[in-house]
């Protein structure tokens, strides 16, 4: 998508607010400002505002449109502006302030059996019922810098007659990423014309939706400034998929028995899909186009009198790509054989459950100095129970066991992990206790302790307060974060917080925190911030 569709959608937005101010059209305005300071010690010293912020408080703005000119007509457009933001993109002086504006919108048409966005700077890149490999994420797609960049138009369409097939549904989705490209040779500087991508989803329900069968095409076209134009027509990316789901509830008046094996509430999904980036293939020594697919199968819910068992099992080709997920691209799950099994037992007549899981992985070929297939294994157990007056209960152990490419090691190891919560919560308050052994009996075992508590001191006050503290073999460390907050009332609130939440936001499976040699201390920072809805 050129930039001269960025600003089409942006006049098309203006237009149509203007449109939408007669008297007959229904409209709402809302707002939201908030502003805060902080307080922070750096060393020995105390200063005002966080770092690099140079003692400024923030503010931040928001105004939100809403109109409905027409019948099936919806626009939207927002407005935000920020203090005390830099993307590093100004020179120095400009830092202290670096007036940023932004905005997003879309217009909404609705049919009978359709829905269309136009969407500017906003995350519209769901696919709710892509069933396994997860091909489309959105959280990757939408290309987040203090919201999204993506700009595009989604329609979905559903209960369609095409011809002799009845009832059918899909999604298309095409939208640029909001992205630049500099070419080296040319002196036009940063030009606004990022990848575009291209989505269809297909989906057809039968026999009562208990079948569902999907099928996917992907495509990301973009432009590498690294390599020759003449590489431009081999730049893209394309995937197709299809996939089909089996859910045999209600399919014998009496249910689905198999003897004590009962398959009413089961599902049963399988998905494949190839993938083609001939750019990628053609330039590398060790890519070719064989095993350019993902394939999938899930069993979900079959009940054996008080057990649950779940399994799956992936077979992904070591030169299967997609760009539009993290897994098969940056995650790198692609060249992988898995297989995963799991059991849940409910005690009858107790309130306990008992879950035993195992998952297994190899690589398909050697990609890697060292461990050959590098095979792994996991293996999690876990105990929970519910006691009387509100008291819960957790003790888990889970056991890894694979190949450890980090210096200290570079061969295969065992890490085994002990876990163990207790909780209570009323109308009051909630409270955890959690205790982990990371690690357990080997040279990176970290120990580490947490308690967290929720309470509401009355109608309008409440507060939240967490501490976690880690030791390991040289070290121990310690962090805080405690939060008041209380509501001033007609959508006013008012915050003050001590800490930094990031560090033990998981409490004690916060592991950037919970890890050996970790470089994170207390963060001395205390912090105050109103927030107003208008």
């Amino acid at each position: 998508m050129k930039k001269s569709i960025h600003i089409a959608i942006s006049i098309t937005f203006l237009v149509l607010i203007l449109a939408s101010s007669s008297a007959w059209s229904v409209s709402k305005l809302e707002g939201y400002y908030e502003i805060q300071a902080a307080l922070m010690r750096i060393e020995r010293h105390w200063q005002f505002g966080p770092p690099e912020a140079e003692g400024m408080p923030r503010h931040y703005f928001e105004l939100k449109y809403l109109s409905w000119p027409y019948e099936n007509l919806e626009a939207f457009f927002k407005l935000r502006a920020e203090s005390n933001r830099d993307e590093y993109l100004t020179p120095e002086i400009e830092f202290k302030h670096p007036l940023y504006i932004g905005a997003e919108g879309h217009l909404k048409l609705r049919g009978d059996k359709w829905e269309t966005f136009l969407f500017y700077r906003q995350n519209r890149f769901w696919i709710h019922d892509e069933p396994l490999l997860n091909l489309v994420d959105q959280d990757k797609i939408k290309n987040d810098n203090w919201g999204p960049q993506s700009s595009g138009i989604r329609a979905d369409f559903w209960d369609l007659n095409l011809w002799k097939l009845h009832g059918i549904g899909g999604t298309f989705i095409y939208f640029d990423d909001g992205s630049t490209f500099d070419w080296p040779d040319d002196d036009k500087g940063q030009i606004a014309d990022g990848t575009d991508n291209f989505i269809l989803r297909l989906r057809k329900y039968s026999f009562g939706d208990r079948l569902r069968i999907g099928s996917m095409f992907l495509r990301k076209d973009w432009t590498n400034t690294n390599v020759d134009r003449s590489y431009i027509p081999t730049s893209f990316n394309e995937v197709y998929s299809l996939d089909v789901a089996f859910y045999p509830r209600s399919f014998v008046p009496t249910g689905l028995t198999l003897g004590p094996v009962n398959l009413e509430n089961s599902s049963w999904i399988t998905e494949f899909a190839i993938s083609r980036d001939p750019f990628q293939i053609e330039t590398s020594d060790v890519r070719t186009y064989a095993n350019r697919y993902a394939f999938s199968a899930e069993v979900r819910n079959i009940r054996i009198s008080n057990l649950i068992v779940h399994a799956w099992y992936n077979n992904f080709g070591e030169n299967f790509r997609d760009y539009m997920s993290r897994r098969f691209d940056e995650d790198r799950e692609f060249n992988r054989k898995q297989y995963h099994i799991e059991g849940i037992y409910l005690f009858p007549k107790k309130a306990i459950t008992a879950t035993v899981a195992y998952d297994f992985y190899k690589k398909r070929i050697i990609d890697e100095e060292g461990g050959n297939l590098r095979p792994t294994y996991n293996l999690y157990t876990e105990l929970y129970i519910e006691f009387i007056k509100g008291f819960k209960g957790k003790i888990a152990y889970n056991r890894w066991h694979g190949f450890d490419a980090s210096a200290e090691v570079f061969d295969f190891f065992t890490y085994p992990n002990l876990f163990a919560e207790l909780s209570v919560e009323n109308k009051l308050a909630k409270v955890r206790i959690q205790a982990r052994i990371r690690d357990w009996g080997t040279f990176r075992e970290v120990v580490a302790y947490g308690y967290d508590m929720e309470f509401n001191a009355t109608g309008k006050l409440k507060g939240y307060f967490r501490i976690l503290n880690v030791n390991e073999e040289t070290e121990a460390r310690a962090t805080v974060f405690a939060q008041i907050r209380y509501d001033l009332g007609y959508g006013a609130e008012f915050f003050v917080e001590y800490g930094d939440p990031w560090q033990s936001n998981n409490l004690a499976y916060s592991d950037q925190f919970v890890n050996e040699y970790s470089q994170d201390r207390i963060s001395h920072r205390i912090k105050t911030f109103l927030k107003i809805y208008f």
